[in-house]
């Protein structure tokens, strides 16, 4: 799980970089370096402005008006009030005709039984007392019928004043109704021309911002363009100052190589006479202690001669010398550890101590970054490496002298370095944000030959995997260098 999430996080941490060429000249305009994450987090936040700024237009500007189904709040009210009116006036003109449904009957003369009270009372016909006589059928029936003409005559007048006046209030009410629905038409009509008028304003003011923003962008390109020929001549100009700077760099670089020469040989030269001094006076001891050696023996030698002539004289036929024994002849061989320091002296004499030649040269190397090990060398895991923890920069340096067999990408370790040092060693340096020494380049101890950075898929963070190999065998780089 752990190594998934290692995995997962290093993909979406990979760093790509986003170049913009010339499709002519294939010159590099401009580049940026982007990884998976910081596009997600960049088009979430460009995604969310862009819904924020398009709801705050849509909710707070004129434009709302243009969504399908969406009314201002002033039609409506105005909607709302007609509605109101014309229902009360359908309420005024369904009373008027239950009114003319009741009196038609009786306009009619038909004998129906209606329920509703009428707007008039009924009048009393007085009968005059020459009508009360008593008289006989004929002038009964001839009353009879000047008194029905009286009450035709009355009802008749009657309700011709009431027709009238209905149909005057009809009339007036109709015209009523017509004038405010043509008031309400009209203020209707007024308020969407004002609507489209402002629509009309808006659209122009949107035109003419446009055309503005058109004139920006094309007076923006222009400097744009200037500014792109200003900076190639910039960068011209910066490549002639970064290659004095180089030659100024490389004749520091020599002199100072030049200065460390001279303090060296000065040093050796001084190393030199104190160690011929020193060889000297101990040479000196040594004489001065074989001088008394053979000092003491001569003087034992002569001891013994003396010893031998009294005992000569002694004798009888007086011989001046006699043959020496065997046990007296041993004194004057010399030992095995006298001949092998005589040899070993006449040998310092003959030769200089610098002069002797060894089997085996020794390398000195240098450590490439200074910092904390994270992960150190481990044979059972197959990590046969060291892995440094630097800051982002920090400037990596080869650890002895050597030829430069391998400076490339890779998609696994990002930029790698590779060099060959004496005595068959290999140094190897991966995860490297740039590199500064290509294939075939000689470098120096202590020379930079890239920067440190977190570059490839296995890479976690900022650091450096060194690696030292030896005749084909993995090394572990603790037992030659500190890091720390």
């Amino acid at each position: 799980m752990e190594k998934n999430k290692n995995k997962i996080k290093a993909k979406l941490t990979k760093k790509f970089r986003l170049v913009v060429l010339n499709e002519a000249s294939f010159e590099e305009r401009f580049s940026f370096k982007l990884t998976r994450l910081n596009v997600f987090v960049f088009g979430g936040i460009f995604s969310f402005l862009l819904v924020g700024v398009t709801t705050v237009i849509i909710a707070f500007t004129p434009i709302k008006e243009y969504i399908p189904g969406y009314s201002s709040t002033k039609l409506k009210k105005q909607a709302a009030a007609l509605f109101y009116k014309v229902d009360s006036l359908q309420v005024h003109v369904n009373t008027l005709e239950k009114f003319t449904e009741a009196i038609r009957p009786i306009l009619k003369g038909e004998d129906k039984e209606v329920g509703i009270e009428l707007p008039y009372e009924t009048k009393n016909i007085k009968v005059s007392n020459s009508h009360k006589v008593m008289m006989d059928s004929d002038s009964v029936q001839m009353q009879i019928a000047s008194i029905r003409k009286e009450l035709d005559s009355s009802y008749q007048s009657y309700y011709k004043g009431e027709i009238d006046s209905l149909q005057k209030k009809h009339i007036s009410s109709e015209e009523a109704i017509a004038t405010l629905y043509e008031n309400s038409l009209k203020s209707m009509r007024d308020t969407l021309e004002q609507a489209l008028e402002t629509q009309t304003d808006l659209v122009q003011d949107l035109k003419l911002e446009l055309l503005g923003k058109e004139k920006n962008i094309s007076n923006l390109n222009k400097q744009i363009a200037l500014k792109e020929i200003e900076a190639n001549h910039n960068l011209q100009d910066l490549s002639k100052e970064k290659k004095e700077a180089a030659l100024a760099y490389q004749q520091k670089t020599e002199n100072v190589k030049e200065e460390m020469q001279i303090f060296l040989r000065k040093e050796y030269h001084q190393k030199e006479k104190q160690l011929v001094a020193q060889h000297q006076s101990e040479l000196q001891s040594l004489n001065a202690l074989l001088f008394s050696k053979e000092a003491e023996i001569d003087s034992l030698l002569f001891k013994v001669a003396q010893q031998q002539q009294k005992k000569i004289g002694e004798l009888a036929d007086e011989m001046p010398f006699k043959a020496v024994d065997s046990s007296q002849a041993k004194l004057f061989v010399r030992s095995e550890k006298d001949s092998i320091f005589r040899e070993d002296v006449e040998r310092e004499d003959r030769f200089s101590l610098f002069d002797f030649e060894s089997d085996q040269v020794e390398v000195v190397f240098f450590a490439p970054v200074k910092g904390i090990i994270t992960e150190g060398y481990d044979v059972k895991e197959k990590h046969y490496a060291v892995d440094v923890a630097v800051a982002k920069g920090t400037a990596v340096k080869a650890v002895a002298d050597g030829t430069v067999l391998f400076a490339e990408w890779t998609v696994e370790t990002g930029y790698v370095v590779i060099i060959e040092h004496t005595n068959k060693y290999i140094s190897v340096y991966k995860h490297n944000e740039s590199i500064f020494r290509y294939q075939g380049d000689l470098v120096k101890s202590g020379e930079v030959i890239s920067i440190a950075g977190s570059s490839g898929e296995y890479s976690t963070g900022p650091h450096l995997h060194f690696e030292m190999w030896h005749q084909g065998y993995a090394i572990n780089p603790v037992n030659f260098i500190e890091f720390e």
